[in-house]
């Protein structure tokens, strides 16, 4: 997942991209890894920002820009960077 990620955060620096954004359940703390191993930095809480059915759960928001340094994560064969 990380390698994938990476990938992605690549070409869309490559096509342009200046910031990218994810988020994920606070609850996941392997999301969590993944987004901070491709070099995403954690920027908040959005408390109850995403609905399943009747319940409502906090998201952890992080960002990397096309600025920040690059990563050693080597991304999945194909992709940019690779």
């Amino acid at each position: 997942a990380t390698r994938a990620l990476a990938g992605a955060a690549a070409w869309g620096f490559a096509d342009g991209l200046f910031r990218l954004e994810l988020g994920h359940r606070v609850n996941n703390p392997a999301s969590c890894r993944v987004a901070t191993r491709s070099g995403f930095a954690a920027e908040g809480i959005e408390r109850a920002k995403l609905r399943y059915g009747d319940e409502r759960f906090d998201v952890e928001t992080h960002a990397r820009l096309a600025t920040d340094p690059a990563t050693a994560v080597v991304p999945l064969p194909g992709s940019v960077g690779s």
